[in-house]
């Protein structure tokens, strides 16, 4: 997977999330920050939304690799699938990864 489909599955996610939320979904982008531009969007929700992301990915996804070295408000679409790029990467060293 390379980094555009990676961010692809995460807005999936996010809004499959928000739609079982009956929240209303919003045009997200890479540069979405869903703590920021979602209203009630917190950390649980997050950890849903990670859930989902796993299944597609088919990898764990541990949050503190996903956040480290940013604020929660801040962590956009495009950062999360930066974080999973690596994640992915690190658990396959010898699996070819795909960049853009």
């Amino acid at each position: 997977m390379n980094l555009e489909e990676l961010e692809i599955i995460v807005i999936q996610c996010l809004r499959e999330n928000l739609e079982l939320s009956g929240d209303p979904i919003p045009i997200i982008t890479s540069s979405t920050k869903p703590a920021h531009d979602f209203i009630g969007f917190d950390s649980l929700r997050t950890i849903e939304v990670l859930i989902s992301i796993e299944e597609k990915v088919g990898c764990e996804l541990p949050p503190e690799k996903i956040f480290s070295d940013k604020r929660f408000e801040d962590i956009t679409v495009s950062s999360i699938a930066n974080a999973i790029y690596q994640i992915k990467k690190e658990a396959a060293p010898n699996e070819q990864i795909r960049d853009r």
